[in-house]
């Protein structure tokens, strides 16, 4: 009897709505939207169903408000962005979906404690995810003549326009295509950066189930359909932020992950300009106004971000009034993420101020694969170090449980690759003591395996369906010394799929260019010596593109590539060592006319050891961030 009425309260539920949204379906159909085309249609439902996948309910309750803003202003009818506040419902129980509102205020006055209150000439978007079973038969119908795409194993959206009336009761109306242009860049971009937001864990309530979230902003560009594109123009900037009404501009709080302020100005004050010792009390250092060495404990850094150093407070002064005054919220606010970005778990040294005494304290200077992390063998081209010995010399003669073995897992259970979520769980895998410094040349390979099996979709396809990515990885340097480091990839396939990495670039040695490198038996890696643009013709066409520690910034070189990676359409992905480089590296890509399709977000296996900037104290990492674009 009680499974009986579990299955009928199920059932009732289904069918007529619960929890705090405003019902069951109106049986609005997008078929009936005018000048709508069946390929848009396919484009909302897998836009949809993107999002379903990420599971933003799990979090996310109504009370969380989200801004959106999509493109410009003018772009819209009236001048103005049509239902900039969003809310997400059904996290706490009831139908799953999301209501876009038409202000802030409004998405407060109808947001309860337990239900969603109707107030009178409130209108806004709704869209529920709802049974294919329980839907009106024109929905099902147009699911089954379009093949429409289903979010999760059975639901489909529904996307209507509710407004209440001043009797409480409620009207329905088909959206227009406009609006659900505007719906559909709202899903691309929020599947992609909900999972960003950071738990702020000293404020709200103390004893509140409900989460609350440090301050956050992002943009990321959507790309639109063919059908509704103008101008071929076919990407949008697309900016979300949490609460509504973040601006790039820095707040009270710390940046939240994956947030990127761009400016921040204020008058300047005595005290910002006061004689703050820089971080690092030794090594030298360089004024970055006038370029002078200085010694670390003789410099000065800014009062208020702490991440510039300076020679003396007139140097400080002059680059407040001709550069600073506008970028010191942004480096402030990057400080401020240092603890987080720090990796605490391991038991070595992990800040290298001094490379070379660094290396000391392990008992590995200028041993093995670690002869790349000075400069003492600057002389020696890269891919060219003399090698002796074992894998243990490799290694730098660590002990030998302390590095990972050329040879499979013992793990006989599982059949599939890894899915690795950072150096903790990969440390747990290969039983090494967290007092290994291996992580900071594994960041390399296992950043390329992050990229092939967690953040490109297409190559982690491939891999499980046991075929070859090929993979082009764009200005080796060192990694052409680290080959060895590279066959935990193969190891981490467990027994699935191959990867050829087609390694490009102007460092290169001349007698190691066409060789082919077989590094167990699922990874190959070919040498290629040359400018990426001029050889990409004779090579085998990748699933994706790496470039790791890019600097796009630096070299101008790189347009070249910049343009063929535009015009192949191949997802690209980048890592860079600090923030700073990131929004530097950004205006480049947009510069080539390419877009982030991948925010700026921490890279898991980012080295551990923080490396020193003569000029600057802003957390620097190997491989410290990693972002995208055509992905």
């Amino acid at each position: 009897m009680d499974l009986h009425l579990k299955s009928l309260f199920n059932r009732f539920q289904e069918q007529f709505g619960s929890g705090p949204g405003l019902g069951p379906g109106s049986g609005i159909c997008m078929m009936k939207v005018d000048g709508i085309a069946p390929n848009f249609i396919k484009f909302v439902y897998k836009a949809s169903a993107a999002l379903y996948r990420t599971e933003p309910w799990k979090r996310l309750r109504p009370g969380h408000l989200f801004g959106i803003r999509v493109g410009k202003d003018s772009d819209w009818t009236g001048k103005k962005q049509p239902f900039p506040c969003v809310q997400f419902i059904g996290g706490d129980g009831g139908d799953v979906g999301f209501y876009m509102f038409r202000s802030e205020n409004d998405a407060r006055k109808m947001t309860g404690s337990r239900e969603t209150i109707h107030v009178p000439n409130v209108e806004l978007i709704r869209v529920t995810y709802e049974v294919e079973s329980l839907m009106f038969p024109s929905n099902r119908k147009m699911i089954k003549s379009l093949s429409l795409e289903a979010s999760g194993s059975d639901r489909f959206p529904v996307v209507d326009v509710a407004r209440c009336t001043p009797s409480g009761d409620l009207r329905f109306r088909n959206p227009t295509l406009e609006e659900l242009k505007f719906v559909c860049a709202f899903m691309k971009a929020i599947s992609l950066v909900h999972s960003l937001l950071q738990v702020d864990r000293e404020s709200g309530p103390k004893y509140s189930t409900v989460v609350c979230f440090e301050p956050f902003i992002e943009t990321v560009d959507v790309q639109w359909p063919p059908e509704v594109a103008k101008g071929g123009y076919d990407l949008v900037a697309v900016t979300v932020s949490h609460p509504p009404g973040q601006a790039y501009e820095e707040k009270s709080n710390s940046a939240s992950a994956g947030s990127t302020p761009t400016k921040y100005v204020e008058p300047p004050r005595e005290d910002i300009f006061n004689d703050t010792k820089a971080y690092s009390s030794t090594g030298l250092r360089q004024c970055a106004m006038c370029e002078k060495e200085v010694h670390g404990e003789q410099s000065l850094c800014c009062g208020r971000c702490r991440a510039v150093v300076y020679c003396s407070s007139i140097c400080q002064k002059q680059q407040w009034n001709e550069t600073h005054k506008s970028m010191c919220g942004l480096y402030k606010a990057m400080m401020e993420r240092e603890e987080e970005l720090a990796i605490m778990i391991f038991l070595f040294p992990c800040s290298a101020d001094q490379p070379c005494k660094w290396l000391e304290s392990l008992g590995i200077h200028q041993k093995g694969m670690w002869r790349r992390k000075c400069s003492c063998y600057s002389h020696c081209p890269f891919g060219l170090l003399p090698v002796k010995g074992g894998q243990q010399e490799l290694w730098g003669g660590i002990d030998e449980f302390e590095y990972p073995h050329d040879s499979p897992f013992n793990n006989h259970f599982i059949s599939s690759p890894f899915l690795l979520s950072g150096w903790s769980e990969y440390y747990n895998l290969r039983s090494l003591p967290l007092s290994s410094p291996v992580a900071d040349i594994l960041s390399h390979p296992l950043t390329v395996y992050h990229v092939l099996t967690t953040l490109n979709i297409s190559s982690k396809n491939l891999i499980l369906k046991g075929k070859e990515v090929i993979v082009h990885y764009l200005g080796p340097e060192g990694e052409l010394d680290w080959m060895p480091a590279f066959a935990e990839i193969g190891h981490l396939l467990n027994g699935l799929g191959n990867v050829q990495i087609v390694m490009v670039g102007p460092e290169v040695p001349t007698n190691l260019s066409g060789t082919t490198s077989g590094i167990g038996s699922r990874v190959r890696v070919n040498l290629v010596r040359g400018v990426y643009e001029v050889e990409a013709t004779y090579l085998p066409s990748p699933h994706v593109i790496i470039a790791l520690n890019s600097r796009l910034e630096s070299f101008s070189s790189w347009g070249g590539a910049l343009d063929l990676i535009k015009s192949m359409g191949v997802p690209a992905f980048f890592t860079d060592q600090s923030e700073v480089s990131c929004v530097n590296a950004k205006q480049v890509l947009r510069n080539a006319g390419l877009h982030i399709t991948h925010p700026v977000t921490p890279n898991p296996f980012r080295s551990p050891v923080k490396n020193l900037t003569v000029s600057s104290n802003l957390p620097s990492y190997s491989n410290g961030f990693v972002f995208g674009v055509n992905t």
